[in-house]
């Protein structure tokens, strides 16, 4: 649905609802891990290829014990790799409502924004023809454009 103008409320009793269903979400997903960017940068992926070649790995130990290492957990594996794939879905589901969550927001905030310059354009113009407390507004609601400045700070001197 190409998107036209956001017209739309969520009551507190829905907001209480989304989040007990996330609430929900979270503990029948008790499991799940919180990695760090430096964990998961080091972690090997499994991507659509990859999981080709584990799906493959796995149906050939399975077939093959013999070729199976004393080490090697293939019930472990196979645990994993059904795991990997169920959470897939899941992922998917998630990101699409995530980035559906994700643009409704910004829409929204990009409609009230337009509306609130809007306002402040309005206020602005009354305040150039000295409308009785216009200036106090245009000037509390021009807070939001003030310029920061800062000053650089003063190199280091450099030892001699």
């Amino acid at each position: 649905m190409p998107y036209t103008n956001i017209d739309a409320t969520i009551t507190d009793a829905q907001r209480t609802a989304v989040f007990a269903a996330i609430t929900d979400i979270e503990t029948n997903l008790s499991f799940l891990v919180n990695l760090t960017n430096s964990e998961r940068q080091a972690l090997p992926k499994m991507g659509s290829a990859t999981q080709s070649f584990v799906s493959k790995a796995l149906e050939i130990a399975t077939n093959n014990p013999q070729f199976v290492p004393p080490y090697a957990d293939v019930a472990g594996m196979k645990k994993d790799y059904d795991l990997a794939v169920r959470l897939q879905g899941i992922e998917m589901q998630l990101a699409s409502l995530h980035e559906k969550v994700s643009d409704t927001n910004l829409a929204a905030g990009s409609e009230a924004y337009v509306t609130g310059l809007t306002l402040y354009n309005s206020i602005k113009a009354a305040a150039k023809v000295n409308v009785p407390g216009a200036k106090a507004l245009a000037t509390e609601l021009a807070e939001r454009f003030a310029a920061t400045t800062t000053t650089p700070a003063a190199p280091e001197p450099v030892p001699a």
